[in-house]
């Protein structure tokens, strides 16, 4: 399992733009302010907001996560870019078999 700080830093080092699990849609303008990470939905222009530590806790406690898992946890909106995001910083594979280094 990766550490919190280890995690943190991961996000502060996400690429310029990710994709969806499915493709169909895409996260840039990453910004990390405190416990928050800050990003852009491109397809509609909405900024969202994610609880690093509440995602933090969803990879950690779940050796499988998908939008369903994330959802049970967080009750917002926030389900796909979650999925995308645990992906690109290296802790969740294509399956939804979470990563632990």
């Amino acid at each position: 399992m990766i550490s919190r700080e280890q995690f943190y830093k991961r996000l502060n080092n996400l690429p310029a733009v990710i994709p969806s699990k499915t493709g169909k849609a895409s996260y840039s303008e990453f910004r990390v302010i405190n416990s928050t990470l800050h990003f852009k939905r491109n397809e509609t222009g909405e900024y969202w907001d994610l609880d690093i530590d509440v995602l933090y806790s969803v990879y950690l406690r779940n050796d499988f996560i998908n939008t369903t898992v994330v959802k049970e946890i967080t009750g917002g909106r926030v389900n796909s870019p979650s999925v995308a995001i645990l992906m690109a910083i290296g802790c969740l594979e294509q399956d939804g078999k979470r990563i632990t280094n």
